[in-house]
């Protein structure tokens, strides 16, 4: 127990005995039993509050490399495309849009053609 052997625990309750005496030294080992208990709390409060602020600090850590990361991977996009590409691929991406939006209109024209001539040869028939 916390480095002290048996005997050297019987030679400390000895004096403890010699100095306080027996009416004194139930109250002695109570203080002294609250006050350890206190101080193994707030060694224990600390060892928490330390673990947490390492975590936090790790977290930290772990956000700036994904971060770095990120600009690296940002800049080899950068590199790759010119800006002049990159524009060019967006006038192809509008283009491209506008087709499809002129397919949709023309299936959607035809369809509402095919179905007002079936309504009317239903309708005439």
């Amino acid at each position: 127990m916390f480095g002290i052997g048996f005997f050297e625990f019987i030679v400390i309750a000895i004096v403890a005995i010699i100095f306080l005496g027996p009416d004194k030294l139930p109250s002695a080992m109570i203080k002294i039993i609250k006050t350890f208990k206190t101080f193994s709390k707030s060694i224990n409060e600390a060892k928490t509050v330390i673990e947490e602020e390492l975590n936090i600090q790790e977290l930290k850590e772990d956000s700036k490399k994904y971060r770095a990361l990120l600009e690296q991977n940002t800049q080899k996009i950068k590199k790759t495309f010119s800006s002049d590409e990159l524009l060019d691929l967006q006038d192809s991406t509008k283009e491209v849009n506008a087709v499809l939006e002129d397919i949709k209109k023309t299936t959607l024209n035809d369809d509402l053609k095919d179905t007002k001539e079936v309504k009317n040869k239903s309708e005439q028939g």
